[in-house]
């Protein structure tokens, strides 16, 4: 038996083994049909740079892509093969609307089923080269989350669970199901293992029409032709499929119907895979196929060969033939896809029919409920929780050692005054800092599952606040509760739950400031630089280092703005309003506060918070705790703004 026949045998295994029909998925949805024809596509985005010799930028266009037209029809598995910066992948973004509109010249058409128009994003799936993945948590709730927000309600948990067995079946994944994708730092599954999840996580929606950018690179032989393989199988379903792929094997390039070949941006041919040998054999530049050559190197070859040229002879090539090839390939298509569709229970709708669909398949507590548990399992073995919980333990030994038990008398005012300025800035710095980092980690996957419309803005944003509660809210007033007590701060259960309010809010504006940041300063390394300065600024216009009545008039109106000011000043009140401060033990008062009644004993609270410069509204309680709700309300939704309007 030869090695070819032994090759064939292995192929026939492997596709009687993925050839099983989609779950019930795939038939509850009704997913309709997609015939997705791009025509002379002139893709060239604007670029900055620096006119010689006046200093002066000046906008110029790039062209990425230059009148590519295609078509991608159901039942239809599509192949796109290029070198390097041929435009593959930005052909991928085009095609699935994910370019600004105005980096697409005007004579660029995209029709949908006959239509001119653009396609709903929800109809699309779409897998990149880069891996954009969950380091905490394992393939298979990986997978599990992406169904669940992809899918309605009418899927039921089980049916979803079930799909999910299937995809871990079809891409080799079902014995590492329970292990961790890993990042840098924590080790996880290989390179290959991560893309055939990123795979799998568009697989178990079945989408209309699907794009996958390099999705073999990083497997093996057999996992390649098993994943081309799952693909040649849902697109017999008549869902639409391009690949872009680099140099498959023979096996890989024979499955594919129809093959498009880019050339520094430029069609070389478009049409069926089968007849691309013959064509590019009879430019005269062509060198014929050698004996014992895989198809798709040599076609590889060829193109970088003519790319060297100092007169690309491939595009010109294709330029002179294509409006017979294009009749031609079109007729073929049409019997084709009549051929497969017949059988196929799904129908083609107009373009206005799928622009009825829903953009989101979840409602929004369903969205919030699956991010909220993905956030918290992301988070589950983090460094971050570890270290922060280390860093509160020894926050509250010091603080309680630095200020064990003062002595409530006039000689220790300045102390209590300082250990309370202490607990805020301490805790807000490092929730600022931490909180800095909350979407700066995964604003990449935000707008990639944005653009596949898997979940509205909103609940992401509220569940990932939720879940950073516990570094950033959670932590820092258990270390409050228990430094209250140790250093000896007003006695009594209403000052002491006033002062619990005061705190948890002055924390969550913090939290509040540093989301905001995380959104507005996209760069983290220049946002981790930034937060600490802005931090320090509104905390010296806190009323600590210089009482208001000192802070220059200039600059006296920024303590509106200032969270630090609002919390300290709660808290000093709290601490000294409506009660007399007993006297030393020596009958002396210690501190002359410059009212007046510096030798008056016991000497009033309120006397000391005039001494800070804190009168008129500043002396209620409830309007610091207001300014506070005011500010983080502002920054929570300036925040959550930002995050949508961002791309």
């Amino acid at each position: 038996m030869t090695i070819h026949e032994v090759q064939e045998i292995d192929d026939s295994i492997n596709e009687s083994k993925h050839s099983r029909q989609s779950s019930a998925i795939a038939a509850k949805r009704n997913i309709p049909q997609v015939d997705l024809e791009l025509k002379n596509v002139t893709y060239a985005p604007y670029t900055s740079s620096v006119k010689e010799g006046s200093g002066k930028t000046e906008r110029k266009r790039r062209i990425i892509l230059s009148n590519v037209s295609t078509k991608i029809s159901p039942s239809t598995l599509n192949a796109w093969i290029g070198p390097s910066g041929s435009g593959k992948t930005s052909l991928i973004s085009v095609a699935a609307g994910l370019t600004n509109p105005n980096d697409i010249l005007e004579e660029s058409t995209t029709f949908v089923n006959g239509e001119e128009g653009s396609i709903p994003k929800r109809l699309v799936g779409v897998v990149w080269q880069d891996d954009l993945l969950l380091s905490n948590l394992t393939i298979e709730e990986t997978i599990y989350f992406s169904a669940r927000l992809k899918s309605p309600l009418t899927i039921t948990n089980d049916e979803i669970q079930q799909v999910v067995e299937e995809v871990l079946e079809d891409l080799g994944l079902l014995h590492i199901r329970n292990s961790l994708i890993g990042n840098y730092s924590r080790r996880g599954i290989s390179g290959g293992e991560r893309k055939r999840v990123s795979v799998a996580s568009e697989l178990v929606i079945r989408p209309s029409l699907l794009f996958l950018d390099e999705p073999t690179s990083g497997l093996d032989a057999t996992s390649a032709q098993a994943l081309i393989q799952t693909l040649k199988d849902l697109a017999r379903m008549g869902h639409s499929i391009a690949v872009v792929i680099h140099q498959p094997r023979t096996t890989i390039y024979n499955q594919f119907d129809n093959l498009l070949l880019l050339s520094k941006g430029r069609m070389v041919y478009d049409g069926p895979a089968c007849k691309a040998r013959s064509y590019l054999e009879a430019c005269p530049s062509v060198k014929p196929l050698p004996p014992e050559t895989g198809i798709a190197d040599w076609i590889m070859d060829t193109i970088s060969a003519d790319e060297i040229m100092p007169d690309c002879q491939l595009p010109k090539h294709w330029e002179k033939i294509a409006t017979t090839t294009a009749e031609t390939t079109t007729k073929l298509e049409a019997e084709k896809r009549q051929q497969q569709c017949s059988s196929s229970p799904r129908i083609r709708l107009s373009l206005a029919d799928l622009k009825m669909i829903p953009k989101f398949e979840t409602p929004v507590w369903i969205q919030f409920k699956m991010l909220l548990i993905r956030t918290l399992k992301q988070q589950r073995g983090d460094r971050l929780t570890v270290v922060t919980a280390i860093l509160t333990l020894a926050y509250v030994f010091f603080t309680s050692i630095l200020w064990w038990r003062i002595p409530d008398d006039t000689n220790r005012i300045f102390e209590r005054n300082s250990v309370i300025f202490f607990m805020l800035i301490a805790q807000s710095n490092q929730v600022v800092v931490s909180s800095v980092q909350t979407f700066s980690l995964e604003r990449a996957l935000l707008y990639r599952e944005r653009a596949k419309k898997m979940y509205r803005v909103s609940p992401f944003f509220v569940a990932k606040t939720i879940a950073d509660m516990t570094n950033n809210v959670l932590l820092p007033c258990v270390y409050a509760i228990i430094v209250y007590w140790t250093t000896n701060l007003r006695p009594t259960a209403g000052a002491f739950f006033r002062f619990l309010l005061s705190f948890y809010m002055t924390i969550s504006t913090a939290q509040s400031m540093g989301l905001f940041l995380s959104v507005a300063i996209p760069n983290t390394q220049i946002a981790l630089i930034l937060a600490p300065a802005i931090t320090l600024f509104f905390m010296i216009l806190g009323g600590f280092y210089i009482p208001f009545a000192n802070i220059h008039d200039g600059i006296r109106w920024l303590t509106w703005l200032s969270f630090a000011n609002y919390g300290y000043t709660s808290q000093i009140v709290n601490e000294f309003i409506d009660r007399d401060i007993p006297c030393f033990e020596d009958g002396d008062v210690a501190i002359n506060f410059g009212s007046g009644s510096g030798d008056e004993c016991p000497l009033p609270g309120n006397e000391v918070l005039a001494s800070l410069g804190i009168d008129g509204l500043s002396t209620d309680y409830w309007f610091n705790i207001s300014m506070l709700v005011v500010l983080q309300v502002f920054f929570r939704f300036a925040a959550y703004f930002l995050l949508r309007k961002l791309k």
